[in-house]
């Protein structure tokens, strides 16, 4: 997969079916629109283009209230990737860009730029300065220099429309099971196991400490049964995501104590996948209290997991 980072780099050298979006989490809808892009693609022999910004729009356009994304940039190009796409556009979002008119945007950036002959678009997705675009107004522009494109509708699962925002809106809650229906995939969050105080390990219960990406979304303050990969290895194990209020912590940080494993993490690169809340994060009077609830919840979680 070609990756261009800026719009001077884009040099394609052959005619495209392009998908615009932002793809934040790749979810069923999003997936829905890359297998129609890559079957467009390859019954017209095609290039397959995928479009998107970076960073967020939100970022840019609402510096002080942008959205929680929910996987980082690097994790959307690695799901992108493994579909097999030629090429992957992430243009730089700036505030003269997103003065930028939508027809200039069709013009200038799909036709000249991407030599789009197929676009394929999310039925609500908005674009150009103010939004003003649509994915009818793109349809009408780009059938007046014969481009076809194709308007995915909505994909619903049990009545609710697939969206990013809903999916942000579900794991805020803590409902991880059913935000990964929603995404197709477990959400998982990234990073690397930094020194901790040793809390766990003190009470019996050694944990990887690792402190979340603040731009994205974190699931509710609570304990979690998690898969954990690294080494291309997955561990099962329990997760409390919180600040450890028991112990007056502020900072939000998550606590992993993987099942079965004994060795040294620190500095390993973890991927955990929430698999099911637990419970919500709880302050307790004394540590003795705390260690009691912590094997229970080991034993939830490893009965929780025994099916995976």
């Amino acid at each position: 997969m070609k990756i261009y980072r800026d719009l001077s780099s884009i040099i394609i050298p052959n005619d495209t079916a392009c998908g615009i979006g932002n793809f934040d989490g790749v979810h069923l809808g999003h997936q829905k629109l890359i297998k129609t892009l890559l079957e467009c693609s390859q019954s017209k022999n095609l290039d397959s283009l995928i479009f998107t910004f970076d960073p967020h729009p939100s970022k840019v356009l609402f510096p002080n209230n942008g959205v929680k994304l929910i996987m980082t940039q690097d994790k959307k190009r690695k799901i992108i990737e493994s579909y097999g796409i030629d090429h992957f556009v992430l243009a730089p979002f700036t505030q003269e860009f997103s003065k930028m008119d939508y027809k200039d945007f069709v013009h200038k950036i799909l036709i000249e730029k991407c030599r789009a002959k197929v676009v394929v678009i999310g039925f609500n997705y908005k674009f150009g300065y103010k939004g003003l675009g649509t994915a009818e107004s793109l349809k009408q522009l780009c059938s007046e220099a014969g481009i076809d494109t194709i308007i995915i509708p909505p994909v619903t699962h049990k009545g609710n429309i697939v969206s990013s925002t809903f999916i942000r809106s579900l794991l805020e809650k803590g409902d991880v099971r059913n935000a990964a229906k929603y995404i197709g995939r477990y959400f998982t969050v990234e990073g690397c196991v930094e020194q901790g105080k040793h809390l766990g390990k003190s009470l019996g219960f050694p944990t990887a400490n690792i402190y979340p990406d603040t731009d994205l979304v974190l699931p509710a303050k609570g304990v979690y049964a998690v898969l954990v990969t690294f080494n291309n290895k997955i561990y099962k194990g329990v997760a409390n995501l919180g600040t450890k209020p028991t112990f007056n912590g502020n900072d939000i940080v998550l606590e992993i104590h993987l099942f079965d494993f004994s060795g040294n993490l620190y500095g390993q690169k973890l991927e955990v996948s929430f698999i099911q809340n637990l419970r919500s994060e709880i302050k307790f009077d004394k540590p003795e209290d705390l260690v009691k609830q912590v094997q229970m919840d080991l034993l939830n979680a490893k009965e929780i997991l025994k099916a995976i």
